[in-house]
């Protein structure tokens, strides 16, 4: 069964990977530790690296539907952006069919590689947060 792995070694880059296709508990786990990333009151971005995960049941998908929607105001205080990895185009139409039913609070971009999402991500960092000190290695 899939798992997501969660990386915060280089807050406020904070890093999602997901391993295989999730079952809901694990799914579960991963929606309440994305709540607490964005309710901690602190700055952060996320890079989302979905690139082993091929279709998410639809009963997840309303899970991050229902996510967005209950911590939007979190979101949109706390967190700069979330970059979204993906290997295919399906990922990609998941991605577009959950925005339209509740767009994202915070900007997402789609990317194919992990080095050009940090880049983004650090980019709007910088300019969300440019107190904290965060720019371009």
């Amino acid at each position: 069964m899939g798992r997501v792995l969660f990386d915060e070694s280089d807050k406020p880059l904070m890093r999602m990977t997901y391993q295989g296709l999730c079952d809901d508990a694990e799914w579960q786990r991963h929606i309440d530790r994305m709540s607490e990333w964005a309710r901690r009151g602190q700055p952060y971005a996320v890079v989302i690296d979905a690139r082993e995960v091929g279709g998410v049941p639809a009963t997840q998908r309303k899970g991050i539907i229902q996510w967005i929607d209950r911590d939007r105001q979190h979101l949109k205080i706390n967190c700069a952006g979330g970059a979204l990895i993906f290997s295919s185009p399906i990922q990609q139409g998941l991605w577009t069919a959950i925005s339209w039913v509740t767009p994202s609070p915070i900007p997402v971009k789609v990317f194919r590689q992990v080095p050009s999402a940090e880049s983004w991500l650090l980019q709007m960092l910088a300019e969300k947060f440019p107190s904290i000190g965060v720019g371009l290695p």
